[in-house]
């Protein structure tokens, strides 16, 4: 059993080394000193701790602080802080006090039956929570990958998340129903961990269990407009899930519809369209659920200053937003536009082949969802150039539709965008590298209608 060891002075906490070793010889302390090593780091890569001791002996540690740090990596733990009555009075606040199910506090000199009664009601509370079963043996058929930062998403989840520590051994790093911090994403993001696991039974439940909940939000408009963008990102993140897992469903259809309303409500200036993308993109690594929602942002802008309000053109363009990657598994892709990228030579074989037929499978599960019509040839055409430089047909832009045009202008904005500093001389830089390829055909009037919306 791993107890993750807070101290900075040897001569405060040999003798809790001491009394734990001899009273509980099946615990492994961890020791730290905060002041000169990286807590954050032991604790996401040192673990599962069951709980935490914390000599406070000593103006060097900052305690207020620490625990916050420990509940924002580790999630709720039990934690024994260990110190004098002058410490105690000093450090220990009133948010430590008021979780005395979890906190306790020992004072020095240490009563023996005091420490064992302290660590036996975290072991107790360990055991109760599940946490020494965190290290789990699995396959990985049993599990689904899930990319990190789409756990940026979710405050909770209703399934446990594990982490890979070898091919079949994984950790539990969240606990299903129990809220998580979103620094503990972020902390495992500095460790360049780029997937979490969780089981594929569970995520279809999950999926299911979303998908109605979303439904609801929607339909009883319970959403605060600040936090429209979150969630459109999490609809289009649980409508990529579930098509790629199973399939479209009637849920799936309502679901779709509802996001292209509530989409066009929130997106209805050039001024709301910058501060939308500005928010959305916040660096160059950009999720498929990004780059759908971002796209569908921008075609509705490019919609609206082109005059085109018929809901029919809408939902073709921002259903096509949702599906143009849904046949693609690394969203680096996103960043490749046309077959003489030199990030597609770096592809090997069998992903060159995933790249060059995305648009057609996507074109052609477009034409499972009822009551849209005319998608698939959007999609077919995504990657379509005006010189007639792209694929899969080789289209000029005299053979391309105007809806197309705009389509493949937004999708390539916003792939631009996610490589550049997203500043205003970036989208000036963007805008003009665009109008030296776009300003011919039938891609005259949308490039028109994206300058209105983004150059100041």
């Amino acid at each position: 059993m791993k107890v993750l060891f807070i101290s900075h002075t040897p001569e405060s906490s040999e003798p809790i080394k001491k009394l734990i070793g001899s009273n509980f010889p099946k615990i492994k302390l961890v020791n730290i000193d905060p002041m000169t090593g990286d807590l954050m780091e032991l604790m996401t890569s040192d673990g599962p701790f069951l709980f935490v001791v914390i000599d406070i002996d000593n103006k060097n540690i900052d305690v207020s602080q620490t625990y916050n740090i420990i509940n924002d990596t580790l999630g709720t733990r039990p934690i024994i802080f260990v110190g004098s009555p002058v410490s105690i009075k000093s450090y220990i606040t009133n948010a430590i006090l008021q979780q005395a199910n979890t906190n306790f506090i020992v004072e020095t000199p240490i009563a023996p039956d005091e420490i064992k009664k302290a660590i036996n009601s975290s072991i107790d509370w360990v055991k109760k929570e599940e946490f020494e079963e965190s290290i789990l043996e699995f396959t990985r058929d049993d599990l689904h990958k899930m990319r990190l930062r789409n756990f940026y998403l979710f405050e909770q989840l209703p399934y446990d998340v594990y982490l890979e520590l070898t091919p079949t051994k994984f950790g539990k790093v969240i606990t299903k129903n129990k809220v998580y911090s979103h620094q503990l994403i972020q902390n495992y993001s500095r460790k360049n961990v780029k997937h979490l696991y969780l089981r594929k039974d569970e995520h279809l439940k999950f999926l299911d269990t979303t998908i109605k909940n979303l439904l609801k939000i929607y339909e009883a408009k319970l959403s605060d407009r600040k936090k429209y963008v979150t969630l459109h990102l999490k609809t289009i993140f649980i409508i990529h899930q579930f098509l790629k897992t199973v399939s479209v469903s009637d849920d799936i259809i309502k679901l779709t519809h509802h996001f292209i309303d509530s989409t066009r409500e929130v997106a209805k200036t050039k001024e709301n369209v910058i501060g939308l993308i500005n928010q959305l993109i916040e660096n160059p690594n950009i999720t498929f659920a990004e780059h759908s929602l971002a796209t569908a942002y921008v075609c509705e802008s490019i919609l609206y200053y082109m005059g085109w309000n018929a809901d029919m053109s809408r939902d073709k363009l921002l259903l096509a937003s949702l599906l143009q990657d849904i046949a693609l598994s690394n969203d680096e892709m996103i960043k490749i536009r046309s077959l003489n990228d030199p990030s597609f030579k770096e592809l090997n074989e069998e992903e060159q082949l995933e790249f060059t037929s995305h648009p057609l499978k996507a074109a052609e599960l477009s034409t499972f969802f009822s009551g849209f019509s005319d998608v698939d040839f959007i999609l077919s055409e995504q990657h379509e150039h005006p010189t007639g430089g792209g694929f899969p047909k080789g289209l000029n832009s005299s053979g391309l539709t105007t809806i197309s045009c705009i389509f493949i202008l937004a999708s390539n904005f916003v792939a631009r965008i996610a490589t550049s500093n997203k500043d205003a001389a970036a989208f000036k830089e963007i805008l003009g590298s665009m109008a030296r390829i776009y300003s011919t055909g039938n891609f005259k009037d949308p490039l028109k209608a994206l300058e209105k919306t983004f150059k100041k």
